[in-house]
């Protein structure tokens, strides 16, 4: 079997002759990895959704009817705390965007203040659980517990700003005092429940990067 070989110009002058098998083969472009490569998407985002729509049905038709310490217990709360944690600051942060949006409409209350409280739980639970040993059992209880503080801070100066106005004392005694002791106290089974639901995996943002 006799190879064929190409003449260059170049091999003219100088009399040799190049081989095919000699010639540089281009080397094959790497293509980005599509929605094929990574099935486990797909699946995040179908139980990131089912987890929303089941929250918000969960505290617009079950919590009002709860009573505990005399106050109604936050679940959205505790679950976008939940979600911050297992999965980082920026789903934690558009979890609460979308959950909070969603049940603000469906109790016929501003979207943007319950929005922007559950905003910013989710981020910053993302943020505290980049430093924090999940495992120790500590981390949803203290994340609940100064989220709670926060949103309830934010959503009472949201209130004041609109004119409705009420004692500092009472609002931090009969509101503030006993959601966050209430959330608190729920942190720990839902968020064991949020992870299981989630695939048990623990995503943090300085692990991606």
């Amino acid at each position: 079997m006799r190879w064929r070989t190409r003449r260059t110009p170049a091999d003219l002058a100088g009399g040799t002759t190049t081989s095919a098998l000699e010639r540089p083969v281009p080397m094959a472009r790497r293509r980005p990895p599509g929605p094929a490569e990574h099935p486990h998407v797909g699946l995040e985002v179908v139980r990131l959704s089912v987890l929303l729509v089941a929250t918000v049905l969960l505290q617009t038709t079950i919590t009002p009817n709860i009573r505990i310490l005399g106050a109604n217990p936050d679940f959205m709360l505790v679950i976008v705390a939940a979600v911050g944690l297992l999965r980082g600051a920026e789903i934690g942060a558009l979890f609460g965007f979308a959950g909070g949006a969603l049940v603000a409409l469906a109790l016929f209350q501003p979207p943007g203040v319950v929005a922007l409280a559950l905003i910013i739980v989710g981020y910053l639970a993302g943020r505290y659980a980049e430093t924090s040993d999940l495992s120790s059992g500590f981390a949803p209880l203290i994340t609940v517990f100064a989220a709670s503080i926060v949103a309830s801070v934010v959503l009472t100066v949201a209130q004041f700003l609109l004119g409705r106005e009420a004692p500092v004392w009472f609002v931090a005694t009969r509101v503030i005092l006993p959601v966050t002791v209430l959330n608190t106290l729920l942190a720990a089974p839902i968020f064991i429940v949020t992870k299981w639901w989630l695939g048990g995996r623990v995503e943090r943002s300085s692990e991606v990067d």
